[in-house]
């Protein structure tokens, strides 16, 4: 692959993108745009030109609840909201969804494999620098890496394990050596996922328990301050890729899609992330200095089903689960075509032919009340005087949580469960906050939960969240981001073999891993969601649509009009 132009099928997607930037919106999404519990942020923006001198100011409109600002350690999963890490700090390559290429940022360029493939060189960009005016050096990486390593709870992609990394060393001052103990192809894509972090300030802390309340990075926006109404960030004016155009980022915050849709109609705030309520997108687009971008991407919502708990032990039971949720309504009613199909096999588009598109339309996974019956009843199940099917005496009856104050996520658990209700399944509603959603799922605690899965942009990771060695068992928290406690032997050993496999073996064993996914049904996909970004073009310009526009390397780019 040439560097840089490693492409996805978006192109493939463009008819759709077409229709959906006319009318499209965006779920509440856990690892974008997550809903808060606090009050509007009480904002203002002029619309006038910046006079000379005067600071320029964007406004990043954002739902961001009290848990999500506990700590701005990236190397922890939860209590932080994700965002942020991209404005702050720099991993060595960033993974542009939009174009499905590496980008370099720490790097300075494209790394170097070695003849045996099993040690990837990569030389450094020694013009960054702490924003603490402390020298950026590879001892930084170093320690990044091998923290990982280290505390082995926080490498939640299995960087270091086995097959893998088996040591990260220097060469000479500025180039890092990343060697294998078996050829990973996928290893370029996985270093995206590392943000670096400043081992001057961290040698000092336990990585594991830090909650880094003045985040020190290298990157284009700087940790200012934070309140109940906005986190602010001042721009990096060494940023060593050029400084941003803007002089402060505000992530204003606020409690709901709602409220935020209605900042971004009068103009309060300039674009965020990807949170906007679906019902207003029709009318926001109808003024021509909203915008609205959709590019397909690498989170998966679906139905998570914990595959330990009595009834979903069942495959008969899960697949039943799977086929009884129309998809085609979800993606029409609940996402007006803002988002794009998701594979029963999990596999997103993205990864162009290494994802097997027929399973999408495949009729044995489609939407199918009759069946799911049929194979409810095959499976010894009967209804009881409720209508409820159950077994032994066990009525399929589940507790199923979902985010509180998502509206469209609301809205389709609640034809979710209206179609499990239809083929005899019952469920009992639990809203929590989306950080809560995560820590459930982590620890098993949950039965049925609707939220999507973020995976690293590359086909190998994307699958292997259904590895054994990414679970634990319930009560434990998952090592990975197998949150289902799915266990399959197959699954293991083909994903195994493909982490070394050329290019044409590893798409005949994706293949065979998709299909026993969509088989075994861990999972009942609902949509796939990359990027649906709201902006406003009146006030700024030279947004980067080749990026999402509201990234850090789009966001140090524009203008004021």
């Amino acid at each position: 692959m040439k560097w840089g132009t490693r492409k996805t099928s978006v192109i493939l997607f463009s008819a759709l993108v077409v229709l959906a930037s006319v009318l499209s919106g965006c779920s509440n999404s856990a690892s974008q745009a997550q809903t808060g519990t606090e009050g509007q942020a009480d904002t203002t923006s002029s619309t006038k030109p910046a006079n000379k001198g005067e600071s320029v100011v964007y406004h990043l409109g954002e739902t961001v609840n009290p848990e999500q600002v506990t700590n701005f350690n990236p190397f922890l999963a939860t209590g932080n909201w994700a965002p942020f890490f991209d404005y702050v700090f720099d991993p060595l390559y960033y993974f542009n969804p939009v174009k499905g290429e590496l980008v370099p940022r720490l790097a300075e360029g494209e790394g170097t494999w070695s003849a045996d493939n099993k040690t990837y060189t990569v030389k450094l960009n020694m013009k960054a620098k702490w924003q603490d005016g402390t020298a950026f050096s590879i001892d930084d990486v170093l320690y990044s890496f091998n923290t990982l390593k280290d505390y082995k709870v926080l490498d939640r992609y299995q960087l270091w394990g086995d097959g893998r990394l088996q040591e990260v060393t220097a060469q000479g001052s500025d180039t890092v050596v990343f060697k294998l103990s078996n050829t990973f192809p996928s290893l370029p894509f996985y270093l995206s996922t590392v943000y670096i972090v400043p081992k001057h300030q961290y040698e000092k802390e336990d990585p594991s328990q830090f909650l880094n309340k003045q985040p020190i990075g290298t990157g284009p926006f700087q940790f200012k301050s934070i309140n109940e109404s906005a986190i602010v960030l001042d721009k990096n004016a060494d940023y060593y890729l050029g400084s941003p155009n803007i002089d402060q980022l505000f992530v204003d915050r606020f409690n709901n899609s709602s409220t935020l849709t209605l900042a971004l109609e009068k103009g309060d705030v300039q674009g965020s992330t990807g949170t906007v309520a679906m019902p207003s997108v029709p009318k926001l687009l109808e003024n021509p200095v909203n915008k609205l971008q959709v590019y397909p991407g690498l989170n998966t919502f679906s139905v998570i089903m914990n595959n330990e708990k009595p009834g979903l032990n069942d495959t008969a039971v899960r697949r039943a689960i799977q086929i009884a949720i129309d998809r085609k309504s979800l993606i029409e009613k609940g996402e007006s075509n803002g988002v794009f199909p998701a594979n029963p096999g999990f596999l997103s588009s993205v990864f162009s032919d290494m994802a097997d598109s027929g399973l999408i339309n495949n009729p044995s996974y489609a939407y199918n009340v009759n069946e799911a019956n049929k194979l409810l009843e095959s499976a010894g199940y009967t209804k009881n005087g409720k209508g409820i099917y159950e077994k032994d005496g066990k009525p399929l009856s589940f507790t199923y949580h979902m985010a509180a104050n998502a509206p469209a996520q609301n809205k389709e658990g609640a034809m979710i469960t209206e179609w499990l209700k239809s083929i005899g399944v019952e469920t009992t509603v639990k809203l929590v906050t989306w950080p809560e959603l995560t820590k459930l799922l982590m620890s098993g605690d949950y039965e049925l939960l609707q939220n999507g899965i973020q995976t690293p942009p590359d086909p190998q990771a994307q699958l292997e969240i259904f590895h054994s060695k990414m679970t634990a068992p319930t009560g434990e928290n998952t090592p990975g981001l197998n949150y289902m406690r799915f266990r399959d032997s197959e699954v293991d050993q083909w994903l195994d073999e493909a982490s070394s496999a050329d290019a044409g073996k590893r798409k005949e064993l994706y293949g065979k891993i998709q299909s026993r996914i969509s088989e075994q049904a861990p999972v009942a996909v609902m949509y796939n969601v990359g990027g649906h970004i709201p902006y406003r073009v009146d006030q700024f310009t030279d947004y980067n649509e080749d990026l999402p526009v509201t990234s850090a390397l789009s966001l140090m780019q524009i203008k004021k009009k």
